[in-house]
């Protein structure tokens, strides 16, 4: 009896692994796209992919309670930290009730060490509230870590320190 329950047991995972496997296997259209002759891949334009990458930005969600992150295609050589910031900014903007002050532009961005160094307009100042700052300060700091080469965040205001409630003399991670 013992014997049995074995050999059923051993049938059935066989069974399992089999199912598991096969659903792991390339789809037909995705093979077909991989058995071009050199010749014929060379003649064909770069894959969109190739030429394409994600940039991954946060913003704040309608209730203004968190942060969300947003993934966008953008060309290969725009996926810098810059851009995401543009688009952090520029997306508020157009969001119902926006975070940011009105008139508020990326001054500058510098990453070094690890370290980045993002410099904005004077508007910032004008950010209303400790919820809105603690919110800048979390999409700002969490869309350039999406960076591999930036661990902590330092945030400036025309070169200078903003006007929050918050302590922002230190880099933030």
């Amino acid at each position: 009896m013992t014997m049995n329950r074995k050999i059923i047991f051993s049938l059935l995972a066989a069974s399992a692994l089999t199912i598991a496997l096969a659903g792991c296997a390339p789809e037909s259209g995705k093979q077909a796209a991989t058995s071009l002759s050199p010749q014929a891949a060379s003649s064909q334009s770069p894959l969109p992919a190739e030429s394409e990458a994600s940039l991954t930005y946060y913003k704040a969600n309608d209730e203004g309670t968190k942060i969300i992150p947003v993934s966008m295609k953008v060309k290969a050589k725009d996926r810098t930290a810059k851009t995401a910031m543009e688009e952090m900014i520029r997306t508020d903007r157009k969001s119902r009730y926006p975070l940011l002050p009105a008139g508020l532009s990326l001054k500058s961005i510098a990453i070094k060490e690890g370290t980045a160094y993002v410099d904005f307009s004077k508007e910032l100042n004008n950010i209303k509230g400790s919820t809105g700052e603690s919110l800048f300060i979390a999409m700002t700091v969490d869309t350039l870590t999406e960076f591999p080469n930036v661990h902590d965040v330092v945030i400036r205001v025309e070169g200078k320190s903003p006007k929050f409630q918050m302590d922002m003399t230190r880099p933030f991670k």
